[in-house]
């Protein structure tokens, strides 16, 4: 973060930005902050009908807190690795089996991905003539970061909705494992059985609770609505006006869905480029990088300090018994969750 910021800033009047920055209107970027608890709410609300569905209910104030984790440690692991799996951690520290925290953030992270590829069709064809002018590495960088996304939900759809595609591939695989492997093969096959019949529960749950599976979309929908709309408060905090919210949330929602899948820690570096690329036609030039700035201070760089702050005070007091259930639950088989 500390070598993008002195990228960024290293060319601009240190005097000029603060000037602009001086002028922007401070209740307009606390709705901005607004609408970054409305993206943690709707994660929280996501995560517990997700809990809710697979047995395990869960408070909504801990389903908050597991918002807060995930938001946490994908911001500092690359390509947002270590979200979910900090999330289960969190989940089974709190009482629930992991079985049902993997079921739940699956089926979080299915429709979280479905609502970003979403609205970012819709900047694509908003935006389609500004992107196919960007210089060609860039062009390719952000096919390449869509793609990689488009890539992670088709294999989420097959992998929930095939009968015969994983198992047919699970074959595939152990025929040259049995003769490289022989030792490790009854383990690997106990594993797999295990996997197998969780995503059979799920695919079973998808089938008979379709109205809360949409429900869960829509409220993803909103999620990023939200969160991709801090740019145009942002915009309007500047006291610009003549750009439309649905143009400036399409931009951003592009600009999200190309660099959230490649390998860097927040896509910290990727965002604020793209960001001073992307949003030339939308900011005047004298105010960009103090747009870029504002914008990602309110979206990531505040947040993750206000949630690293919550995770530390919560694991140095020492508190994961007041979240956990009056029952707790029975842990069966533990395997881990990965994207």
């Amino acid at each position: 973060m500390g070598i993008t910021l002195w990228l960024v800033l290293k060319d601009q009047n240190p005097a000029q930005l603060w000037t602009a920055v001086k002028q922007v209107r401070l209740p307009l970027l606390g709705v901005g902050l607004g609408c970054m608890a409305v993206y943690f709410c709707c994660e929280a609300k996501n995560i517990q009908t997700g809990l809710s569905l697979f047995g395990s209910p869960a408070p909504y104030w801990a389903c908050l807190f597991y918002a807060v984790n995930g938001f946490f440690f994908s911001a500092v692991t690359p390509s947002a690795s270590g979200g979910q799996p900090m999330q289960l951690y969190a989940m089974y520290r709190d009482g629930h089996a992991p079985a049902p925290g993997v079921l739940a953030l699956l089926t979080d992270f299915f429709s979280f991905q479905m609502a970003a590829v979403t609205l970012a069709v819709l900047g694509c064809f908003l935006h389609w003539q500004q992107l196919i002018s960007l210089e060609r590495g860039v062009l390719l960088c952000f096919f390449v970061g869509t793609a990689l996304n488009l890539v992670v939900v088709a294999i989420l759809c097959i992998a929930v909705f095939s009968s015969r595609v994983l198992p047919a591939l699970w074959k595939g695989i152990m025929v040259p494992a049995r003769r490289l492997f022989p030792q490790r093969v009854p383990a690997w096959n106990q594993w797999w059985e295990q996997q197998w019949a969780d995503l059979c529960q799920c695919r079973q749950c998808y089938r008979t609770h379709k109205k809360q599976l949409g429900k869960m979309f829509l409220t993803s929908l909103l999620q990023l609505t939200a969160y991709h709309s801090v740019p145009f408060w942002v915009y309007l905090a500047f006291g610009l006006s003549g750009q439309s919210a649905i143009a400036v949330v399409g931009l951003q929602a592009v600009l999200f869905l190309s660099v959230s899948s490649l390998p860097l820690p927040g896509a910290v570096g990727l965002t604020e480029g793209g960001f001073l690329l992307l949003y030339q036609t939308v900011f005047p030039a004298a105010i960009l990088p103090s747009a870029m700035l504002l914008s990602r201070t309110v979206s990531f760089y505040l947040i993750l300090l206000c949630c690293g702050l919550v995770i530390a005070s919560r694991f140095l007091r020492g508190s994961w018994q007041a979240l956990a259930p009056k029952k707790p639950l029975a842990v069966r088989g533990e395997h881990s969750l990965s994207k």
